[in-house]
């Protein structure tokens, strides 16, 4: 892919690291030259990332500079210093990255991996069919010391599954219930993830002793609160945002005549017609600003 502007003078090497930086490994001037430097590589990280996706038959591209920030991706960038008339253009690019993916073994096995993956491979289609594809995923695999088996491949095309297998004989494809390919010796010296199911309750325990059983006849925990049987609650999971507590509820112990905030609910004295009842709230606010009502009956 060519550019209006010297891809050498800001790529100067055959293949180019690049990450979240958007600055290019051997660059080297002010800030006023970085920003320049920045918004070229934009460009460039745009326009092929556009052109890998028109490639691959996706509606957006996988690879672009925003998508770059922020994250611990490398794009590399295969440069032919030779073309557009001696001011260079881009002919390759592979981004890279890792994911934390949920996978499964040959034998149904569950792992839980921060695997690292081939994001997006994209080789001009007037550069293609010329080795150039297979010497940018070498120097990858250089760089990042790793194996061709061990990389997770997101949405790999027929072409790159074709690549795999002609170059490094990756054809044994392991089924995955999400868009990731993984073939037959990826799991090789991996751990497996056991893990509890995180919805499984505890059994109900003891107000005293914490311990389960003790319940009387009704099944009903011994312990009582203010004459009220009292049941203790299952402890919520630690997960998410529902692992914070539930506030008592304030009706409940009013309507139950139960403690509040220390307090017992009491009756009052009594008039000369019991006939006419009336009822009446009292607002009451403390320091820890938990505001509750406590009904006290009036009998006129």
């Amino acid at each position: 892919m060519e550019f209006k502007f010297n891809v050498n003078k800001l790529l100067p090497r055959k293949i180019n690291k690049v990450t979240h930086n958007l600055v290019p490994e051997d660059f080297k001037g002010d800030r006023r030259e970085l920003n320049e430097c920045q918004r070229l590589l934009s460009r460039i990280l745009d326009d092929m990332g556009e052109a890998s996706a028109r490639a691959q038959g996706l509606n957006k591209p996988i690879t672009s500079a925003l998508k770059l920030r922020d994250t611990d991706h490398m794009v590399y960038l295969l440069v032919d210093s030779e073309g557009n008339n001696g001011l260079g253009s881009v002919v390759g690019l592979l981004k890279t990255g890792s994911k934390n993916l949920f996978l499964f073994d040959e034998m149904g096995e569950h792992y839980q991996l921060q695997a690292r993956c081939i994001l997006d491979f994209y080789v001009h289609e007037s550069r293609q069919r010329m080795g150039l594809g297979n010497i940018l995923y070498q120097h990858m695999l250089s760089e990042e010391n790793i194996r061709p088996v061990k990389l997770a491949i997101d949405r790999p095309s027929e072409k790159f599954l074709a690549f795999l297998r002609k170059y490094y004989g990756l054809s044994k494809i392991i089924p995955q219930n999400n868009k990731f390919v993984v073939f037959e010796g990826f799991f090789d010296d991996e751990s497996r993830d056991v893990r509890s199911n995180r919805y499984s309750l505890p059994p109900r325990v003891n107000l005293d002793d914490g311990t389960p059983g003790n319940n009387d006849s009704n099944g009903r925990n011994g312990a009582s609160l203010n004459g009220v049987p009292y049941v203790a609650s299952i402890s919520r999971s630690s997960f998410g945002r529902y692992a914070a507590a539930r506030p008592p509820c304030s009706m409940a112990n009013i309507i139950h005549n139960t403690a509040m905030l220390g307090q017992s609910a009491e009756h009052t004295g009594k008039t000369e017609d019991a006939n006419i009842p009336s009822k009446m709230f009292v607002y009451t606010h403390t320091r820890t600003h938990a505001r509750t009502f406590q009904l006290n009956l009036y009998n006129l």
